[in-house]
């Protein structure tokens, strides 16, 4: 890293500024996507491989609310996970101290935006109660 990730990561890097630091390892970071209770999310671009990428990264001023250790489980549950509807991990490390990990970027729209436009009923959830209304019926017993 030119800079320290410390300060690429910090909380001026992640909390409402507009501009992302320039790189985070091979990575060249574009545009903040989102942020939680345990990550921030990067549009970024691996400059190795020429693709988008997404990088999820645990700053320095979350780690304090959130372990390290919670966010490698985290990595390696993802890792695990194998299904055409799951986004695959690509690569994970750390920048400095600034734990990451990297998904394929996908264009649209975030579930929480989905969520907001449709409400909780979501195809597979409406599924899942017409099922479970079906064996409710079938049984005589609520669920």
């Amino acid at each position: 890293l030119e800079r320290p990730a410390r300060q690429l990561l910090g909380v001026a890097g992640v909390s409402g500024r507009e501009s992302p630091p320039e790189s985070f390892g091979p990575y060249r970071l574009l545009e903040r996507l989102g942020a939680g209770g345990m990550s921030v999310v990067w549009r970024g671009f691996d400059e190795v491989l020429g693709r988008q990428v997404a990088v999820k990264v645990l700053p320095e001023h979350m780690a304090a609310a959130v372990s390290v250790d919670r966010f490698r489980r985290e990595i390696l549950v993802s890792a695990g996970l194998q299904h055409p509807h799951i986004v695959p991990l690509l690569d994970a490390g750390m920048a400095g101290d600034v734990p990451y990990y990297l998904m394929p970027y996908l264009e649209g729209e975030s579930l929480r935006a989905r969520l907001a436009r449709e409400g909780e009923a979501l195809p597979i959830t409406r599924g899942f109660i017409a099922r479970r209304e079906q064996l409710r019926i079938r049984v005589g017993t609520r669920f």
